[in-house]
């Protein structure tokens, strides 16, 4: 038996039927999940924000219109909250910047000669790269590590970006941009104090 699509399994929710959105959270969960992850390196926290935005989902239901996949429309959702969550948790850069593993530490030596957007991307490969890609990302503005992750974790385009976030197309570009540089500069502060520590 195949598959109710989203749109069905929508329907039934709204016609009162609870269970069909367990059967549709399910089915999104994995995705939903793993884009926390990218916003934040705790697994507690990523998966508080994700059961939060399921519980969103559900209360504005009646709001979705199915010009947008569903997918998306969630993924708006998640956005958001992550979004909400890194404003309320801002921190000074300099905090971010210090006491490395060895591990980070010998990634950096090795992958030195990346670019920032290659660490954040590489991520999801290796455990070193992962940490320090939080660590770097956590040195960012709410507004530009939102983008960052979208477009190079998620591979969206500036006009899905501009859509997820209610954003011109225009911030988005100069939100990269501001993206990119702020990361390159921390990215050689860390270099810098990697370095240092392990000729110490």
């Amino acid at each position: 038996m195949s598959a109710k699509p989203d749109e069905e399994l929508i329907a039934e929710v709204l016609g009162g039927d609870s269970g069909a959105f367990t059967e549709l959270a399910g089915r999104h969960r994995p995705r939903v999940e793993r884009l926390c992850r990218r916003f934040f390196s705790d697994e507690e926290m990523a998966r508080d924000i994700a059961q939060e935005s399921f519980i969103r989902a559900y209360t504005a239901l009646a709001t979705y219109r199915a010009e947008m996949p569903f997918g998306g429309w969630l993924r708006a959702i998640v956005v958001n909250l992550c979004y909400d969550e890194l404003r309320r948790r801002r921190r000074r850069p300099e905090e971010l910047v210090g006491d490395f593993s060895a591990p980070e530490v010998q990634w950096m030596q090795t992958a030195n000669v990346a670019s920032p957007e290659d660490i954040v991307g590489e991520a999801e490969e290796r455990r070193e790269a992962y940490d320090l890609a939080h660590r770097l990302l956590d040195t960012l503005k709410p507004e530009d590590r939102m983008v960052m992750v979208l477009k190079e974790s998620e591979d969206l385009s500036v006009s899905e970006i501009a859509e997820t976030l209610g954003w011109s197309e225009a911030k988005v570009k100069i939100r990269a941009f501001r993206a990119r540089q702020a990361l390159r500069k921390q990215a050689e502060r860390m270099l810098a104090a990697g370095r240092n520590r392990l000729q110490s």
